[in-house]
């Protein structure tokens, strides 16, 4: 890829239009992340559209580069239909890292509870059911999601469901120091689970949490654990530590207080998923999807 200046922006990002590492052109920027830019991009040697996800020069240090190249490999291992599939990854010639990812039409969830609001109980439970299949197909390769939330959770024109950005995974059995450092973020606070705010080892059961935050959500149109949306300072960090409080140590307004026609089922599925104790949540998707299937919509 050229290095000419025009080429790249301040920011060290490349600039659409360009191709890099010969192979993907760059046609346009569709998102940021905490740590990444995402670009509609063409894969010129199979003909067809992709994603390509890009850690930019001036965010790059030893820790994002670890996270990003972390994101790349266990994203990787996951093969299954509710999955996004990663194509390929790499490092251009100036050691910037890449993701390519497979380009997927449809909406967010959150796209969609933001339009619609929430779900009938019945669509939910088929959304979620997938979600939990393919979760599941990540555990079985030994790699835990960590940020279960609805944009990041894409529904297909067709109906197909697909969980995307891999960004927080860790392998199961992984108890390496965190590459996340202190000043940044561990996930999305009002996602995080009990562990996760205490910074403690997750493994399968973290993921079942977050299962019963995004079920939720979907069926009553409101965060379990709501955390205002304030701008950076003292009053957002405030904020933040009173839902990690609430996450801790207190129960979200039963969903069917909320959506009184729901069955009891769901607000004992739910209770169930957000114990504050892993060892009292389900073990599994299989069993959470299990519960889940059980309930009659």
């Amino acid at each position: 890829m050229s290095s000419e200046p025009d080429t790249w922006t301040s920011e060290g990002l490349p600039r659409p239009g360009t191709t890099i590492v010969a192979r993907y052109r760059l046609d346009e920027g569709i998102a940021r992340g905490g740590m990444s830019m995402i670009y509609r991009a063409h894969d010129l040697f199979h003909d067809r559209d992709v994603v390509l996800k890009i850690l930019p020069r001036k965010l790059s240090t030893p820790r994002s580069h670890a996270r990003f190249m972390r994101e790349a490999r266990l994203a990787g291992l996951v093969e299954h239909p509710n999955v996004v599939i990663t194509h390929d990854a790499g490092l251009m010639e100036d050691g910037t890292p890449y993701i390519v990812m497979e380009h997927l039409e449809g909406r967010s969830l959150y796209q969609r509870l933001s339009r619609s609001g929430p779900l009938p109980l019945s669509e939910a439970k088929a959304v979620l059911l997938r979600v939990c299949r393919g979760v599941q197909a990540a555990h079985e390769r030994g790699v835990i999601h960590r940020d279960l939330k609805p944009s990041n959770v894409l529904v297909q024109p067709d109906g197909a469901v697909k969980v995307i950005d891999f960004g927080l995974a860790k392998e199961i059995h992984d108890r390496s120091p965190a590459i996340t450092g202190p000043a940044e973020a561990l996930g999305t606070p009002s996602y995080m689970s009990p562990e996760q705010v205490f910074a403690d080892p997750a493994d399968e059961r973290t993921d079942v949490w977050g299962l019963g935050v995004l079920f939720y959500e979907l069926v009553t149109g409101t965060e379990a654990f709501p955390l205002e949306k304030r701008p950076p300072g003292p009053k957002r960090d405030a904020q933040v530590q009173r839902t990690f409080k609430a996450i801790l140590q207190e129960e979200p307004t039963p969903a069917t207080e909320r959506v009184p026609a729901l069955p009891a089922a769901v607000d004992a599925l739910i209770g169930r998923a957000l114990e504050k104790v892993p060892d009292d949540r389900f073990q599994s998707m299989t069993a959470l999807g299990e519960a889940l299937a059980a309930i009659e919509a």
